[in-house]
């Protein structure tokens, strides 16, 4: 599943993962697991994310070496957050057809850029327990305090406006190419993601029928 930040993929994920019975991977949030576990993987992480630097294919290889076990490509999943680069989607390609398996579709969530930076620009995180908001699509129930732990909630250093567009850029460099590779394969199932939560689900799953999903 692919889109800009803000297109609300995360979310989409996880509704497949309970609809379908399939396993959402978010690479991020793993990639932040294994940081704060302190593993080899974690450690490598620290030293480009700590600089504000892409993590390079190797790192990307090694987390999805470990998520894509037999289990994982067995029971279906729903990759979220990488792989990303052109370069990241020819490997993994070649490592799925290896284990008789295969990337079904792209999920394609397109944004305007207008509604990418409003969305982002509404995003808050617990400083204490890390939950995120979304002041449009998934407000907290109180003001701007978490759900959970009542803490105010803050706005991401990299959630600037500045941030924000330097990241947009990054992604359209990064992606479309992917896109295009995936496309021309016939495998991009494009959504509008700028309509409610439900009808963008409800599009996804419309798109779907006639994959032999479970659900």
């Amino acid at each position: 599943i692919s889109g800009p930040q803000g297109s609300g993929k995360g979310t989409q994920g996880d509704l497949l993962e309970e609809k379908l019975g399939i396993i959402h991977l978010e690479t991020g949030d793993m990639f932040r697991a294994e940081i704060a576990k302190g593993t080899e993987l974690g450690k490598k992480c620290a030293r480009y994310m700590d600089r504000g630097i892409l993590l390079p294919d190797s790192i990307i290889f090694d987390l999805l070496s470990q998520i894509l076990n037999e289990e994982t490509i067995k029971k279906g999943f729903v990759l979220d957050g990488a792989p990303r680069r052109l370069s990241q989607i020819k490997w993994i390609d070649k490592y799925l057809v290896e284990r008789n398996s295969q990337i079904d579709k792209l999920i394609l969530l397109n944004l305007s850029r207008e509604e990418t930076i409003g969305r982002l620009s509404a995003r808050r995180i617990c400083p204490q327990c890390g939950r995120n908001y979304n002041l449009i699509t998934v407000p907290p129930k109180n003001d701007e305090l978490c759900d959970d732990c009542q803490v105010k909630l803050i706005t991401r250093d990299d959630e600037t406006p500045q941030a924000i567009a330097k990241r947009l850029e990054e992604y359209h460099t990064e992606t479309d190419p992917m896109i295009e590779y995936y496309r021309e394969q016939g495998k991009v199932l494009e959504i509008n993601g700028e309509q409610p939560v439900e009808k963008v689900f409800q599009d996804i799953l419309k798109s779907l029928e006639g994959l032999a999903l479970r659900g």
